[in-house]
C-alpha cells in the first residue's frame, strides 16, 4: 500500500534480511550393494528401493550430503519364495555457488533405475539414484528507510525474513490383524500421509494417514493385505519452528513387522513399527516498509538500486484420489498380488486456484503360470488435479504421493484399484527494488519567481508533480484544490516558491 508523502530526516538507511528459496542443483549417483543370502537364487521376483537423506555438511561453495538405502527383493530358490532386506549407506556431494556454511537445505531423492546380478546365494545390486537440492539462500541488505528534510514514496512489502530445514525422526507403531493365517511374512511395505499439522509450545503435532501392505505366506499361498489406519503423534520441535509457517514432508525409512506367534492356534496378529521423519521447512514473512522515490524541498538525489528476490507461500494442500487402471493381462497368467508398490511425481504445474501432478505408480505384479511364479514390472502414469486456495499459474508448484492402497481385480479383465494422497506445496518468487545509497544534489530556488504557473498532462500523478516542483503533495493540493490523482485532464497548476 502506497504511503502518504511526508517530510523527513536526513537519508536514513536499514538493513534487512531477504530469504529465497533457490535450486541448487541435480545429480546422479549410484552405489553397489552385495547382499548374500542362505539359499542359492534362481530368479529375483521384485526388487523395492527405498531412499532418506539423513544428515548434510554445508560449506562454502560445496555440500556434501549421507543417506541410507532400504533394499527389499523377493526370489526364488527353484522350490520356495523368499524375501530378503538390506540397509546400505550412501554418500555424494554437489557444488553451488549459492551454498555457505549456514545453508539450509531440503533434498529429493528418486531412484532411476536398479538392476540385479545373481550367482548362486549372492545378489549384486546397482541402484542409479537422482538427488535434487533446494536451499534457501539469505542476502542483507541496506535500504532507505526513512530520512528528515525528504519527501519521501514508501511501500509496504512483504519479504521471508528467516527460514529453517529441520528433520525430526519418528515412529508409528500400531497392532494389527491379517485376513488369514501367518506362516510366513515375505515384505513389509507401508506408506504415510500427513493430513494436518500444528506447532505450538515446541510440540509439533502430525496427524496423518498410514497403510501398511504385508505380504505373507499363508496355507502355502502368497497373499497380501493392505491394512489402513489413522497415527497421530506429537514430535518435541526446535526453538527455530516457534510463530513460523510450516511445509512438512512425511519420508518412510524403514517397516518392521513381529509376529504375535501362539501354536496350535490361528496366528494373524502383529505389531507393525514403522520408522520415519518428517522434513519441515520451517519459514517467517514479515512486512517491512522501503523508500521508492524520495526527493527535497531544496535538493534532488541519485539513487543507487538493486534487485532483491525473496520467495513467499502460495498455499498448500493434500487430496486423496483413486485410480482405475486397466491391465494387459496374459490370459496363461494367474495374478497373485502386487508388491514393492511406490510412485513418483514427474511434473507439477500450477493453474488458477488448482495444481496439476502428474507422475508414475510403480509395483511388481506377481503371476502363477503353470507351476512357477514370474513377475512383472508396471509403470502406470496418472495425471490429477489438486484444488488449492490462492493458487496462481506463476507459483512453482511441488508434490509428493505416497500409494495409500493397490489391489488387482479381475473384472472381466485386470484392473489395478489405486488410492492416493497427495500433498503439493506452492510459491512464488518476488523481485523488490530497494534503494541502497543516495547522493544528494542541491537544487537552487532563490531563481525562481515567487507566483508561476505550470502546464500539466493528462494522466500525471500528485506524486510526480510536486517531486518536479520540489514541493510536498499537502501544499500542492492546497493551491489547487481541484486537482485529482491522477489527473484526469490536462491542467494548469499554480505554484507558490517559498523563497
Amino acid at each position: 500500500m502506497w504511503g502518504v508523502s511526508k517530510i523527513m530526516a536526513n537519508a536514513q538507511f536499514s538493513n534487512e534480511t531477504f530469504c529465497s528459496r533457490k535450486f541448487i542443483g541435480k545429480i546422479q549417483t549410484a552405489e553397489s550393494v552385495r547382499i548374500s543370502v542362505k539359499q542359492d537364487i534362481s530368479e529375483v521376483l521384485s526388487l523395492g528401493v527405498e531412499n532418506c537423506i539423513n544428515s548434510y555438511e554445508a560449506t562454502v561453495g560445496e555440500v556434501s550430503f549421507y543417506g541410507k538405502t532400504n533394499i527389499k527383493f523377493m526370489y526364488t530358490d527353484g522350490t520356495s519364495v523368499l524375501s530378503s532386506s538390506y540397509n546400505a549407506d550412501f554418500t555424494a556431494s554437489m557444488q553451488s555457488d549459492l551454498l555457505d556454511s549456514d545453508s539450509k537445505l531440503t533434498f529429493e531423492v528418486v531412484t532411476v533405475d536398479s538392476k540385479v546380478d545373481t550367482n548362486a546365494n549372492t545378489a549384486t545390486l546397482t541402484i542409479l539414484l537422482e538427488i535434487a537440492a533446494y536451499a534457501y539462500v539469505t542476502a542483507s541488505v541496506p535500504y532507505l528507510s526513512g530520512g528528515e528534510d525528504m519527501y519521501i514514496l514508501s511501500d509496504n512489502v512483504e519479504a521471508l525474513s528467516s527460514a529453517n530445514v529441520v528433520t525430526l525422526p519418528f515412529v508409528v507403531d500400531e497392532e494389527l490383524n491379517t485376513t488369514r493365517n501367518i506362516s510366513t511374512v515375505l515384505l513389509a511395505e507401508s506408506s504415510l500421509c500427513a493430513t494436518e499439522y500444528t506447532n505450538l509450545n515446541g510440540i509439533l503435532h502430525i496427524v496423518g494417514e498410514a497403510a501398511v501392505r504385508l505380504t505373507y505366506i499363508s496355507d502355502g499361498e502368497i497373499v497380501t493385505d493392505t491394512l489402513p489406519f489413522m497415527f497421530d503423534r506429537e514430535l518435541e520441535s526446535a526453538s527455530e519452528l516457534s510463530d513460523c509457517q510450516l511445509k512438512l514432508r512425511v519420508i518412510t525409512k524403514n517397516t518392521k513387522v513381529r509376529l504375535d506367534i501362539a501354536e496350535n492356534d490361528i496366528n494373524t496378529a502383529f505389531s507393525v513399527e514403522i520408522a520415519a521423519c518428517a522434513v519441515v521447512e520451517a519459514t517467517k514473512v514479515g512486512v517491512i516498509g522501503i523508500v521508492t522515490d524520495a526527493y527535497g524541498a531544496d535538493c534532488d538525489f541519485t539513487f543507487e538500486r538493486k534487485t532483491v528476490t525473496t520467495t513467499l507461500p502460495c498455499g498448500s494442500a493434500v487430496s486423496s484420489k483413486h485410480l482405475a487402471v486397466s491391465l494387459n493381462a496374459d490370459s496363461a497368467k494367474k495374478p497373485i498380488t502386487a508388491v514393492n508398490v511406490g510412485a513418483i511425481v514427474t511434473n507439477c504445474q500450477s493453474q488458477e486456484r488448482q495444481a496439476l501432478v502428474e507422475g508414475v505408480v510403480y509395483a511388481t505384479l506377481l503371476y502363477q503360470k503353470e507351476s512357477n511364479i514370474e513377475s512383472e514390472q508396471l509403470e502406470l502414469p496418472f495425471s490429477e488435479k489438486v484444488d488449492i486456495d490462492f493458487l496462481m499459474p506463476t507459483c512453482s508448484s511441488a508434490a509428493n504421493v505416497a500409494v495409500m492402497g493397490f489391489a488387482v481385480k479381475e473384472t472381466g479383465g485386470l484392473q489395478a484399484d489405486i488410492d492416493l494422497c497427495i500433498t503439493v506445496d506452492s510459491s512464488r518468487d518476488v523481485n523488490y527494488t530497494v534503494i541502497v545509497s543516495a547522493d544528494e544534489k542541491p537544487f537552487d530556488k532563490s531563481c525562481l519567481p515567487a507566483i508561476e504557473v505550470c502546464l500539466a498532462s493528462k494522466g500525471e500523478t500528485l506524486w510526480n508533480l510536486a517531486k518536479s516542483l520540489h514541493m510536498s503533495e499537502e501544499d500542492l493540493v492546497a493551491v489547487n484544490p481541484e486537482i485529482t490523482n491522477p489527473l484526469d485532464k490536462d491542467a494548469r497548476i499554480v505554484v507558490y516558491n517559498k523563497i
